[in-house]
């Protein structure tokens, strides 16, 4: 009775051996397919980014000036040390 268990415990373990191999060959021919063929750019996106960077440039300038006024004066500017932007 044990024999016949061990050897059924066997053949169960082999065919799930079978089926993750198969399945590995099927996610590779997939990946394989997918790095062959990339997606096409979204039309949009660049046109985000471009807004996106040109906006945080524009903030960036008006946070940190070329010519800053002279901040010596002032206590928090000292504490921040904030400084003029390049």
């Amino acid at each position: 009775m044990f024999g016949s268990d061990i050897a059924l415990k066997h053949q169960v373990s082999e065919m799930r051996f079978r089926d993750f191999l198969a399945e590995a060959e099927r996610q590779r021919a997939v990946d394989i397919a997918i790095a062959a063929n990339p997606p096409p750019p979204r039309p949009g996106i660049s046109e985000a980014r471009t807004a996106v960077a040109t906006a945080l440039l524009r903030a960036g300038s008006r946070l940190m000036p070329e010519e800053a006024p002279d901040g010596r004066g002032n206590p928090a500017n000292r504490a921040f040390e904030l400084r003029p932007g390049q």
